[in-house]
């Protein structure tokens, strides 16, 4: 039964949660790839282990995860890559999803430039979908630190605020949990 669980998650997330590390690593296809795996494999261990407390929501506790994931393999001194995008997104639907690969990969290259903290606070708020409170945690700083973070990397993704609605990345309602 747990395996049959766990093979419907992988179907299910699989895609979706390397596009969410690709975006959070930068562009870093490879790295992006491991932290699913990681996550994947924490996710296995947390089904079989008797005695934990049984997760409610798996999309956002394996996001959450994979997030985490991926900013510990981020290495900030890389130049986005370009041409290894297209393998991190879902292609359903050709007509749709040229225009969602050209936002894909403008998000990507910004995500890529933001400085460190506002990107790791980025990534723990809107990918991951931890609330302000968490994200604090999680970074070891206060929850007025993580809005000066979220502030500075929403100035500079300002300008993609379109493409990033578009891809459920952030809301018209600030602060809203995506994931």
């Amino acid at each position: 039964m747990r395996e049959d669980a766990f093979d419907s998650l992988y179907r299910t997330w699989y895609r979706t949660l390397v596009a969410k590390a690709f975006l959070v690593t930068g562009g870093r296809l490879n790295a992006a790839e491991d932290a699913v795996q990681e996550a994947f494999i924490q996710c296995w261990r947390r089904m079989t282990e008797p005695g934990k407390p049984p997760v409610q929501f798996w999309g956002r506790w394996l996001s959450t995860t994979v997030v985490r994931e991926a900013l510990r393999r981020r290495t900030p001194d890389l130049p986005f890559d370009l041409g290894r995008h297209d393998s991190a997104v879902m292609a359903p639907d050709m007509a749709v999803e040229v225009q969602l690969k050209d936002i894909y990969r403008r998000v990507c290259a910004e995500m890529a430039r933001l400085q460190e903290r506002p990107r790791q606070a980025m990534a723990l708020r809107c990918i991951a979908g931890l609330s302000s409170a968490e994200v604090a945690e999680e970074m070891g700083i206060t929850q007025s630190t993580v809005r000066v973070h979220l502030a500075e990397a929403r100035r500079a993704l300002e300008p993609l605020r379109d493409e990033l609605r578009q891809l459920g990345i952030v809301d018209d309602e600030e602060g809203g949990r995506h994931g």
